[in-house]
């Protein structure tokens, strides 16, 4: 068959039902934008972080870095001095806290030692008309990157207010720097004035090194590596790039898996618009056959058709994600409402091989549709089909019910897999087979849950006997409801789990009256010894416990763990619903609790001796048990505050949980509070109430993106019924005309129609409801406990799921009744005449 023949008789096919036609291209289009849009943000996202990093290392081979309490600057002096070494810069990285709440990073840098190896950190400002470089040297001045500057509204000549270790200190804008356009919103100060101001004497960040030309990087790092303290770890520049990549890739994955599932669903209708013309065409296709043409002709010729669909929907598709990304990065940064991208966006950073590879699987899964198709339009008989208009196709086998059982059974081996770089390929993968087994017993079911059915009305009767036999691409359309529906419930079942889950857990942890943070970032700024004893002296304060956090840094590869220093007892390791929850006998090493990332990734376990770099030195603890956290993905150690303390010689805390006397009026012990510490202008006091809503409300609007997912698969779905109805309608005038012969109105065939589409969603809602209910434990089970290593207990949205199930029984009833109104308008002898 030729090239001009397969695009003559295309074209005919595809214009002779423009609206389905249309449907079934915005399906496909609507897919691969959400696939595209989630893709571009998340690409966008990294390539921003990359961009940044790179333009902060400059000409640096090697960066040294630690803790996110920093570590001791007498570090440089011997690694500057190396022979290897061709330009050394020290610095100091501190999230400060500005005077309105919210938060700027700045960075401390040496300028003389910057100057060889960032230059963008001391760019010769006056050229631009905008300061003078040497500035940097003063204790009050401040430079800022272009993001900061516009984020922030201020120029040249401006006052910028942060909330420092001595109260909000004054800092003059000296200027801007061009070559940091790339290294998103942050403040430049002298080194030795962050040190000073920020309570980090003697601390340093990162030591970036740039290495003579000729120098065996491998050896060198090494060397270095075995030279540096505990915690401080030695790595290639700019490679925090690498590990947000890392970070967020079981983040990213699920929600592209999320987004995958609308243009699958979308790929039904399309194989629901080609299975109805095709048989529409069934005597094109004979007298086709009968000419010569052979089966793979004709399959070759709906694959040609469904190639046109998926290219012209791919391309839509395409074009309207890059269009959403970039809104969305505008309005709204990269985060997604996530956590791990804040401080990033509005850089538009398309990835052109991703989003190619998006759009040829939605021109594939157009193509397999109509292949599929196909395989029915080769059964037909050609003389039969000369002779007979009948509107639906011949099955192609009854193999869906054993079939269905066999992808069940293949999926249950792949819940056992260990993850694949960190990613539930097992899950994933067991999910899509049982995808597949629901799809493959939507005909079988409907024979035998219908078949028990009898009604002695005679409408309900006609009714469940159409829908009983599912013409072929109404069982499609069916199926796309199936896999929305199932997809719906898994994730409401999932969700629901996961934020009733965490409701018990901070019940549990967060059990003060009051918290206090020194500032609003946590970083910068502390409480001293002396202001804890102030606020547990006062009369309203029955006890405070001090709360101290750190980053760990494990190994140059590693993601950081959190550090947790506070009084630890029963009721806190109850709270951190703790396996085994009694306290361990004392003696011995330091005792400290990991939480299940943290067991998971580093391959610890109750008993186990481990070494944990604190303080810059190594220190042998002994794992007491493991603790649920639900707020740091990639791990989590508590220790008790006294022996952090004993460790470090650091008393200062980061938080305090104040239990008031009972009694006391709260307002006036955040009066009392807030009085006795007149040096801390950046103080933050929540009960413990808003600190709950505040982490559900961060919950729901992570979970924003999956509530739109899952809403637009379902409208994907219904749609396709809606429009199969309409075409089943059109296809069945003569049926109706007999009907309206025999007595029946015009209302009681509407209320067939509306019985039927009725009965066609109770059956996708019922199958979809069973599949999504175990697809929901594959979720929580495996797949979140893979990506994020997180237990969780299973709760049910009854409510929730009863009211999904409800509506998808009343779309369909009221899509197919709409939809298929204009065909009974006929008079009934017309009807009969026409189709005679």
């Amino acid at each position: 068959m030729t090239l001009p023949l397969l695009a003559l008789l295309t074209r005919g096919t595809l214009a002779a039902n423009g609206f389905r036609l249309a449907l079934a291209l915005a399906c496909i289009a609507l897919g691969v934008a959400l696939a595209g849009a989630v893709h571009t943000v998340h690409s966008s996202a990294l390539a921003e972080i990359d961009r940044a990093a790179r333009a902060l290392a400059g000409a640096a081979d090697l960066e040294i870095r630690g803790p996110r309490s920093g570590f001791d600057d007498a570090l440089f002096a011997p690694l500057a001095a190396r022979p290897e070494v061709a330009a050394a810069s020290p610095l100091l990285e501190v999230q400060a806290t500005l005077a309105g709440g919210a938060t700027l990073r700045v960075l401390g840098i040496d300028a003389f030692r910057a100057i060889r190896l960032q230059p963008a950190f001391v760019a010769n400002a006056a050229a631009t008309g905008s300061g003078n470089a040497a500035t940097l040297l003063d204790a009050d001045a401040v430079w800022l990157s272009p993001a900061a500057s516009a984020s922030l509204g201020l120029r040249a000549g401006a006052i910028l207010r942060l909330v420092t270790g001595e109260g909000v200190r004054e800092f003059r804008v000296a200027g801007l720097l061009p070559g940091l356009h790339a290294g998103g919103e942050l403040a430049v100060i002298d080194i030795a004035a962050a040190q000073a101001h920020f309570a980090s004497l003697g601390r340093l960040s990162r030591i970036d090194l740039r290495l003579k030309p000729g120098v065996d990087e491998r050896r060198l790092r090494a060397e270095i590596a075995a030279t540096l303290p505990a915690g401080v770890v030695v790595s290639g520049a700019a490679s925090i790039s690498g590990r947000a990549a890392e970070i967020t890739r079981a983040y990213r994955v699920n929600l592209d898996a999320l987004s995958l599932m609308a243009l699958a669903t979308g790929a039904f209708l399309v194989f629901s618009t080609l299975a109805l013309q095709a048989a529409r065409r069934r005597q094109e296709f004979a007298l086709l056959r009968a000419l010569g043409v052979t089966r793979r002709g004709l399959a070759f010729l709906l694959g040609f058709e469904g190639a046109a669909i998926g290219a012209a929907g791919s391309a839509l598709g395409t074009a309207l994600g890059l269009a959403g990304s970039r809104a969305l990065l505008e309005r709204s940064g990269a985060d997604l409402g996530a956590g791990y991208f804040g401080g990033h966006g509005g850089a538009f950073a398309p990835d052109p091989w991703g989003l190619a590879g998006i759009a040829l699987l939605g021109v594939a899964m157009s193509v397999a549709g109509a292949l599929w198709v196909a395989r029915a339009v080769g059964r037909i008989e050609v003389a039969e089909a000369l002779r007979d208009r009948a509107i639906d196709l011949p099955q192609v086998s009854k193999a869906p019910a054993w079939m269905a059982v066999a992808l069940v059974i293949a999926g249950i081996p792949l819940l056992f897999l260990a993850p694949v770089a960190g990613l539930p390929v097992g899950g994933y993968a067991a999910i899509a087979l049982w995808l597949g087994a629901s799809v493959a017993a939507v005909a079988p079911l409907c024979r035998a849950l219908l078949g028990r059915f009898a009604p002695r009305n005679p409408v309900a009767a006609l009714a469940l006997a159409q829908v009983r036999h599912l013409p072929g691409h109404l069982a499609a359309s069916v199926a796309g409801i199936v896999v929305s529906a199932s997809l719906c419930v898994a994730m409401a079942i999932m969700v629901f789990s996961f934020r009733v889950t965490l409701e018990d857990w901070l019940a549990g942890v967060v059990g003060a009256d009051l918290y206090a943070r020194a500032a609003a970032s946590g970083e910068g700024a502390y409480f001293s010894a002396e202001e804890q004893r102030r606020v547990a002296d006062l009369p309203e304060v029955a006890s405070v416990e001090p709360l101290r956090y750190d980053r760990l840094v494990l190994g140059p590869l590693d993601a950081p763990v959190s550090l947790i220093a506070r009084p630890i007892d029963t009721r806190i390791l109850a709270g951190f619903q703790a396996e085994p929850a009694e306290m361990p006998r004392p003696g011995g090493e330091p005792a400290v609790w990991i939480s299940e990332a943290a067991r998971d990734l580093q391959g610890w376990k109750p008993g186990d001796r481990i070494r944990l770099p604190i303080a810059g030195r190594s220190v042998d603890v002994r794992v007491a048990g493991v603790i649920r956290d639900y707020a740091r993905t990639w791990g989590a150690v508590l220790v008790e505050a006294a022996e952090f303390r004993r460790l470090t010689g650091d008393a200062r805390a980061n938080d305090l949980a104040i239990h008031l006397r009972p009694g006391a009026d709260p307002g006036h012990a955040q009066a009392a509070i807030r009085a006795t510490l007149p040096n801390s202008p950046g103080l933050l006091l929540e009960d413990a109430g808003e600190i709950r809503r505040r982490s559900l409300a961060i919950f729901d609007r992570s979970f924003a993106v999956t509530y739109a997912l899952e809403a637009i698969a379902i409208a994907i779905g219904l749609a396709g019924v809606t429009s199969s109805f309409a075409a089943l309608a059109w296809s069945r005038r003569r049926e109706f005309g007999v009907l309206r012969f025999l007595g029946l109105t015009r209302r009681e065939i509407l209320a067939m129609l509306a019985l039927e589409g009725a009965s066609a969603g109770a059956l996708g809602a019922a199958i979809g409801l069973a599949s999504g209910a175990a697809i929901s434990m594959v979720l929580v089970r495996v797949v979140n406990r893979q990506s994020f290593h997180w237990s969780l207990e299973v709760h049910w949205p009854f409510v929730a799921l009863a009211a999904l199930l409800a509506g998808i029984v009343a779309t369909c009833a009221l899509g197919a009744r709409a939809s298929a109104a204009f065909a009974v308008r006929h008079e009934a002898v017309l009807a009969v005449k026409d189709d005679a």
